[in-house]
């Protein structure tokens, strides 16, 4: 008989009288003594932030938890109306909404700032990168992830809160630099504003704190996952989902095209 693979893992064990995560006993070592902030750097970092890295974290977690009745928590409220039963159902029907169009674009804009400087990558020119990066992406008409919003045209004030808390945790680093030149290349470019978005800081400080952007869009699903439930809190309170049916089907016109 063939011996089995090995499998080794860093992340957690559940024994006889201990769950180990980390390396750290659950229950004696992290249960009551460490912040939900903190436990997200220990499982995204591999180890314990310090207390400015813990800061930075809470602020990204916090960010995206809520943004007003945008098109993926209706649809989680919409979900939880026709199966009350399924709560998780309703929850991943919100979080699969996070996409390229809205509030998934961190771990593309961090994509796109890694394959422009390089981690490896020394010192560099910021503002030659940045412009290479707008008429690059102008060359193939797409879309620069992470910066504009259709709501915040003249700004987005969750970004700059988070990029003045980077400066004051000591987070801030040439990811951050980065995409605001990016942004400022882009308004001169085209001659209006292209301010950097939530998504867009969210992915330049995640890479400044060393993670890979594939995983970048890890605050924005913890985030809303916290929202989702809440609209669905509040729709078992105060149910609209009722409603908001009743109004997409007055307001619906559609014709049956049945070809034989």
């Amino acid at each position: 008989m063939a011996e089995l693979p090995k499998i080794v893992t860093g992340l957690g064990k559940a024994e006889l009288h201990r769950i180990l995560v980390r390396g750290y006993d659950l229950t004696e070592e992290l249960l009551g003594k460490i912040t939900f902030s903190q436990m997200t750097g220990l499982m995204l970092m591999g180890r314990l932030p310090t207390e400015k890295e813990a800061r930075m974290i809470d602020a990204l977690l916090i960010i995206l938890v809520e943004h007003g009745m945008v098109s993926h928590v209706v649809a989680a409220r919409l979900i939880y109306h026709n199966a009350p039963e399924a709560l998780q159902a309703a929850v991943a029907a919100a979080l699969c909404g996070a996409g390229s169009v809205h509030l998934g674009s961190s771990e593309w804009s961090a994509k796109m700032l890694v394959e422009a400087l390089p981690r490896e990558q020394g010192q560099s020119d910021m503002d030659a990168i940045a412009a290479s990066v707008v008429e690059n992406f102008a060359a193939t008409k797409t879309r620069l992830a992470g910066i504009g919003h259709r709501t915040h045209a003249e700004g987005d004030p969750r970004a700059d809160k988070l990029f003045q808390i980077a400066r004051e945790t000591g987070v801030y680093g040439r990811y951050c630099e980065l995409i605001q030149r990016i942004a400022r290349a882009a308004e001169r470019r085209h001659n209006r504003r292209f301010p950097v978005n939530v998504t867009g800081a969210i992915g330049a400080i995640a890479l400044d704190m060393g993670l890979p952007w594939q995983i970048t869009k890890a605050f924005a699903l913890i985030g809303r996952t916290l929202g989702a439930i809440a609209h669905i809190a509040e729709e078992i309170r105060n149910p609209m989902a009722t409603a908001i049916d009743a109004s997409i089907k007055a307001n619906l016109v559609y014709e049956l095209d049945v070809k034989k």
